[in-house]
């Protein structure tokens, strides 16, 4: 009796450590991804690409970093992509890349280094809807 008893006690408390983890899972449901650039890098060429909120892609020139974007897409838009790229800086400069999507973090943050010639391009994972 005292067996049975413990197994069920087990069984339980394993459905309800799932449940809690279940509980902190980001919003996966949600189409609001936020893109956030930072770091340093002295080049003269600094460009991000996007997907945009219609599915289409942008390539704007980045003016300064710290840099965001925040996207809400469109139903119709299957995935969306973010990636960097530099020319012209030193070598060892970096910058980071974190998305987010909800408002949670997304992955783990993705770091471009400029190699020898002060280059890089780098893209992070694709979310997809």
């Amino acid at each position: 009796m005292k067996k049975s008893i413990f197994t069920l006690l087990m069984v339980v408390a394993v459905f309800v450590a799932c449940k809690k983890n279940s509980d902190k899972k980001p919003d996966n449901n949600s189409r609001t991804v936020r893109y956030e650039i930072t770091g340093a890098f002295s080049g003269p060429t600094l460009m991000v690409s996007y997907t945009t909120a219609t599915g289409g892609t942008a390539n704007d020139p980045v003016a300064s970093i710290p840099w965001t974007k925040e996207i809400t897409y469109a139903t119709n838009v299957a995935a969306a992509i973010v990636a960097i790229s530099g020319n012209g800086g030193v070598a060892g400069q970096k910058v980071t890349i974190v998305v987010k999507r909800g408002g949670s973090q997304v992955g783990v943050p993705i770091d471009a280094l400029a190699d020898a010639s002060g280059s890089f391009s780098k893209s992070a994972p694709a979310i997809v809807f």
